[in-house]
């Protein structure tokens, strides 16, 4: 895809900051006009002033104009770069944020197959993004307009030596243009191996505790070293090829002087060109070969951005775990039916097959089986964090292959295994996600459950601040947290996942003691290998 194609995708992102982008594009504009005097100015001078040794006053006049050109053109410079910039924070955030959204909608099946680290390296390259409105972008843009306006000056000068310098600007274009090529070609191959390594730190990192326990450090470390020297190697080959690049303009560019030099020495020795003039001339070559050379690599500039944005809507235009699913359901929940439902992960072997059953409104069910007999996978198809391969998940006999993602989720609450629990205080966590409930609902549930003294344990109750995770409170208190979370959100079935494997005995009895007596009127789901304790259950499906 073209590059103008890829910078076409942002104007739903930039099209809100138009009037900012107009302001800026017109400082651009009026920075390039205030500057272009200054070269005939400063030829004038010298000819006019200096050669003739004429007054004081006038060389000081000249000299402070050129100086007001220079502050005028310094300051229209700054504000206008200045905008781009802002308009580069608030489109890589805009961006970001819009990458994380998706994120968050996408299907489990590509985020459980697909690298975390990979993942973070699309939200990261929204930065890259913005090097489009970058100072060095923006300068190139002010480079060529100062060009064309350099060209029309060097025509009035001298129209002969105004021709050789087109001639000699597509030498200078096109060996620039191949220099930056290879040069971008490496930069590719650098960014993909870079992002190949995030992945490998990241996995690292969030495994770091199994490495350590499991002696995997010297495993781990070949790996990353071996993605490492792959990183360096095409690094270095990077390097070689910003050096080729630079030198190949420098040298280029001292050629095209020197014959402008030879002409114009010529023309100044018959009498048809004079020293000022040629020095305005030369102050303009500069101008024009700078921004040939701008021009010629504006491409390779913003490719690594336009690579960036190709890769970010690779991920944007995934379809949705939602797709499709417009349907709300408009009663509560009252009931739940797999109808010959199975499920196997990718081409993996079968997990469910054929699994039927019925549970309605005010069921207490466990559901039982061995470690690996799909317990968790069941669990993560009532979700909807899955879709079944075969068969019919129906509530309240609509497919749910049709209900809303959102809709459904607000009317299954969860108590995972694994409890994660926030940064923030224990009542931040219970009432993550309910906009519309208070701390006294949080208190109401906390009495209903006969567990005033069991909170009030807590170093500052239900103020008590939990650092990462679980830190700050206890594996059974993070249990009781996540227990109480789930029944303040009203739920239409609750799911507990092994609530009482993996806790100490006085959590177990807590967490007994609740199920026996609460008053819950929904669909209540127990999933565990363990029928101890479990005297309300009314009914069991074993996996």
């Amino acid at each position: 895809m073209g590059k103008l194609a890829s910078l076409l995708k942002l104007k739903p992102f930039i099209k809100k900051y138009w009037m900012l982008f107009g302001i800026g594009a017109f400082g651009i504009i009026l920075s390039s006009i205030a500057a272009t005097p200054v070269p005939y100015i400063i030829g004038y001078l010298m000819d006019k002033v200096l050669l003739n040794k004429k007054s004081y006053n006038e060389l000081y006049v000249y000299i402070g104009v050129i100086a007001v050109l220079y502050i005028f053109k310094y300051i229209i410079s700054f504000l206008s770069k200045y905008i781009f910039a802002k308009i580069n924070n608030l489109v890589v955030n805009e961006l970001r944020y819009s990458v994380m959204d998706k994120v968050m909608d996408l299907p489990m099946n590509y985020l459980s197959n697909t690298e975390k680290g990979y993942v973070q390296s699309r939200i990261s390259e929204c930065s890259s993004v913005g090097s489009i409105f970058s100072p060095s972008i923006i300068s190139i843009f002010l480079s060529i307009i100062d060009a064309v306006l350099a060209l029309a000056a060097m025509f009035a000068i001298n129209y002969k030596l105004a021709f050789v310098v087109l001639l000699l600007a597509p030498i200078f274009f096109f060996s620039a243009k191949n220099s930056a090529k290879n040069f971008m070609k490496n930069t590719m191959e650098a960014m993909e191996s870079n992002a190949i390594l995030n992945g490998e730190c990241f996995e690292i990192i969030n495994g770091i505790e199994d490495i350590k326990i499991l002696n995997g450090k010297e495993t781990h470390l070949r790996k990353f070293k071996n993605k490492l020297d792959e990183l360096i190697k095409i690094s270095i080959k990077q390097s070689k090829s910003i050096v080729m690049f630079m030198e190949n303009i420098g040298l280029i560019n001292n050629f095209g002087s020197l014959v402008i030099l030879l002409i114009a020495g010529l023309l100044i020795l018959k009498g048809q060109f004079t020293v000022g003039l040629y020095t305005s001339f030369s102050l303009y070559i500069g101008t024009v070969f700078g921004s040939t050379q701008g021009l010629a690599t504006i491409g390779t500039t913003i490719k690594p951005a336009c690579l960036s944005i190709e890769r970010i809507y690779e991920l944007l235009d995934m379809e949705e775990e939602n797709y499709g699913r417009n349907n709300c359901l408009k009663e509560n929940i009252e009931s739940l039916k797999f109808e010959n439902v199975s499920f196997k992960y990718n081409d993996d072997k079968t997990v469910l097959n054929s699994l039927n059953f019925q549970m309605n409104k005010g069921d207490k069910v466990l559901i039982k089986g061995e470690n690996g007999s799909g317990k968790s996978t069941l669990i993560k198809l009532l979700l909807g964090l899955y879709n079944q391969t075969e068969g019919k998940i129906l509530y309240n006999n609509i497919s749910s292959m049709e209900i809303d993602i959102k809709n459904l989720r607000e009317r299954i609450g969860i108590v995972c295994q694994n409890i994660f629990l926030f940064k923030g205080t224990v009542l931040d966590n219970i009432l993550y996600g309910q906009t519309n409930k208070k701390r006294e609902d949080v208190e109401m549930i906390i009495k209903e459950l006969h567990l005033e003294e069991y909170v009030s344990r807590l170093p500052k109750g239900l103020d008590t601040e939990i650092i990462q995770n679980t830190a700050g409170v206890s594996g059974g208190q993070a249990q009781i947290i996540a227990f109480i979370r789930s029944m303040v959100s009203e739920k239409d079935i609750l799911i507990l996942d092994e609530p009482i494997s993996n806790v100490d005995a006085e959590t177990r009895e807590i967490v007994l003691n609740i199920l026996r007596n609460m008053s819950f009127n929904g669909i209540l789901i127990i999933v565990s290998h363990l029928m101890e304790g479990m005297d309300f259950i009314d009914k069991v499906i074993e996996i």
